[in-house]
């Protein structure tokens, strides 16, 4: 998420009457661009402001690095992440622009192991705002116009997140190449549940097994059950304090989330969007 900045020696501003003010304030740094102040402290180039002229019109600027982040024009503001979405890009923009932001929550919409892949629509959302009562979503890389009331311009210019869910149906269709494999690894895991220490030769057997699809045929290969059991424990099992040491242990619950997340991965047309 990037470090905590110190925003407390910048000024907020308010509109573009007092971007203007600010600007003409600060004294310019001696070699440096004229059009540009900085927002701190004068040994801090990170945090600046600068001018420009845009149509005939002073407009300025507010940026953290190399990242133009807040725009202050006559009518109205205009805010972005920069398509960088860091804490502390976020708190400047916060700061500079007196908004609140907040993060978005992704698995609120999409369960696992789906929450941030490109597959869903919502993976571009980093945040949102609230004005009135609703919640008004931003993606990293656009520019949102909001007047000095805080009120968005355009609406249309948000994100619209979109709620998944996953289908039963065929989930439970595509459990079934493993009932086999998960009876067994629950009858072995309640005579014994202390995990597995590496064994080298069924490493061997396992090399190639890397991948999801080759996992999976492996899981439904009767034949293989023990080395497939074997495989899916080590990959499990976790280990934990007893108040003396450290046991490692596993269960068929381990087993079964971990073997979902597989076929999920596998077959990602099981994931629905949902009203």
């Amino acid at each position: 998420m990037g470090f905590h900045i110190n925003v407390y020696n910048m000024p907020r501003i308010h509109d573009y009457k007092h971007a203007k003010e600010i600007f003409e304030s600060k004294t310019v740094v001696r070699g440096e661009n004229q059009s540009v102040r900085r927002l701190g402290d004068r040994y801090e180039k990170e945090k600046w402001l600068r001018q420009e002229i845009q149509d005939g019109i002073e407009v300025y600027i507010a940026g953290y690095y190399d990242t133009d982040l807040v725009r202050f024009y006559p009518t109205h503001k205009e805010i972005t992440l920069g398509n960088y979405p860091s804490q502390s890009t976020q708190y400047f923009v916060e700061y500079i622009a007196r908004i609140n932001l907040y993060q978005f929550e992704h698995k609120q919409y999409v369960p696992a192991p789906f929450t941030r892949s490109p597959l869903v629509k919502n993976h571009q959302i980093e945040c949102y705002m609230t004005q009135s009562g609703e919640k008004l979503f931003m993606n990293a890389r656009d520019w949102y116009k909001l007047d000095y009331d805080k009120m968005p311009i355009d609406k249309n210019e948000f994100e619209i997140p979109v709620k998944y869910g996953l289908d039963a149906s065929q989930m439970r269709e595509l459990r079934k190449p493993y009932k086999k494999l998960l009876k067994y690894a629950d009858t072995m895991l309640k005579l014994n549940n202390e995990g597995f220490e590496s064994d080298d030769e069924l490493n061997k057997q396992l090399a190639d097994n890397h991948r999801p699809e080759t996992i999976l045929t492996l899981c439904a290969d009767e034949d293989k059950t023990y080395i497939a059991y074997y495989y899916l424990v080590r990959r499990c099992q976790h280990n934990s304090w007893n108040g003396k040491n450290y046991v490692t242990r596993c269960n068929i619950g381990m087993i079964k989330r971990y073997l979902d997340k597989l076929i999920k991965l596998e077959n990602p047309q099981v994931l629905v969007e949902v009203n």
